[in-house]
């Protein structure tokens, strides 16, 4: 499979549309053979190529080296029978799914040189780190704290009027409104590096789930004219209707005013924008008295300078990929990427060298050890990773 096809098909799985010539390209080396039409065929299927990710990742990554490396020289490695009719779908995985890189570093010509003046896979990865779990703090509003985890179920707790219950993973509260004090008692929960919490449940009925090391400050019942929210970090939204009461959400100087929808907020201290992408319902974007308005599957960035950019194309599955508990790379840069994994395994990440490039993965599942995502990263080529306790060594 040469380079230029790889390049139309990573068009294809990333949802992206070819022009003429391209489709013409394509359709050309279709007719070239029924197994180029085979191998078509197996990486347009979605579903069994994430199933395919999530069979390569159950590999040790040093025998998963191994076995790439023995085919690229022709020596084919015998499998079991449930194995061995994986592999021709597993090497489109490794082309396509994992970006052109993939081609690169299993049959450029310095892939030779890469291997030999790195230490072997199993040496840099020999210290795994396992993934987050859910895990966060709720504050109540007395400044006392419940750490939930594995917190039996039952009451944990009342504020004011309200009950706030737990019940396998759930955290809902539970407001009588025949009791309301009028008074308002606000709650906080955060989640720390390597934590989330994907199960809370306000008053009105809004869900949310929180990314790590995120906060959200809550008021234990609304009361008045209108719902007000303010996050710190990154959390997706499904915002329960209620037109005589607009639900705000306050970060960072912004301001997402919605009455029901679903929406996802990326405001990270360390990104440099904060990101506001809409799924399902419409939503205003305030910041610095400047409106913009949102529509299902656009995104709206706020940059430093607290100007407002919308993007029309943006991809609500990579954007939500964390609520789903996976990890998708659509373009990104190793720098946007490495932050995810510093937040989610809870390492230090520090770049031995410059590195440029950009990368595309999907259906990695958040719940694999750093060295299988290291791994994955890896094959896309132009990057090697080291494990050194809690730090992750990025180098070339």
């Amino acid at each position: 499979m040469n380079e230029r096809i790889v390049v139309l098909l990573n068009k294809l799985v990333s949802d992206l549309d070819l022009d003429e010539s391209e489709q013409n390209e394509l359709e050309n080396w279709l007719a070239q053979s029924p197994h180029n039409i085979d191998v078509y065929k197996e990486i347009l299927n979605k579903e069994k190529l994430e199933g395919d990710i999530k069979e390569m990742l159950s590999y040790n990554s040093q025998d998963l080296w191994s076995r790439i490396e023995e085919r690229r020289k022709g020596k084919l490695v015998p499998l079991s029978a449930s194995r061995r009719s994986l592999w021709p779908a597993a090497a489109a995985v490794l082309l396509i799914s994992f970006s052109v890189g993939a081609y690169f570093i299993l049959f450029h010509h310095k892939e030779k040189q890469d291997m030999a003046t790195t230490k072997p896979t199993g040496e840099r990865f020999k210290n795994d780190i396992n993934p987050g779990s859910e895990k966060a703090v709720l504050t109540l509003a007395d400044g006392s704290k419940i750490t939930l985890d594995n917190k039996a179920n039952g009451t944990i707790a009342q504020q004011g009027s309200t009950i706030v219950m737990k019940e396998d993973g759930l955290l809902a509260y539970n407001s009588s409104k025949n009791k309301s004090r009028g008074e308002v008692l606000y709650n906080s929960l955060t989640t720390g590096r390597g934590e989330e919490f994907r199960s809370l449940v306000l008053s009105d009925g809004t869900k949310i789930w929180l990314n790590s090391v995120s906060s959200i400050r809550f008021p234990t019942e609304f009361i008045g004219k209108e719902r007000i929210v303010e996050i710190t970090g990154e959390a997706y939204f499904e915002v329960a209707k209620n037109i005589s009461m607009p639900f705000k959400v306050k970060v960072n100087g912004m301001q997402v005013e919605v009455l029901g929808t679903h929406f996802n907020i990326n405001a990270y201290g360390d990104e440099s924008d904060i990101k506001t992408t809409l799924l399902e319902g419409a939503v205003k974007i305030v910041a610095r008295q400047k409106i913009s308005f949102l529509k299902p599957g656009q995104q709206a960035v706020l940059n430093d300078k607290r100007e407002i950019k919308i993007v029309d194309d943006a991809d609500p599955d990579e954007v939500v990929a964390w609520k789903n508990g996976m990890f998708k790379f659509n373009g990104a840069d190793i720098n946007t990427i490495m932050r995810q994994v510093s937040r989610w395994y809870d390492v230090e990440v520090v770049f031995k060298d410059k590195i440029s490039g950009h990368f595309v993965a999907t259906g990695i599942p958040r719940t694999v050890s750093v060295s299988k995502l290291l791994t994955v990263l890896e094959m896309m080529g132009g990057v090697h990773f080291e494990i050194d306790g809690k730090k992750i060594l990025v180098k070339l």
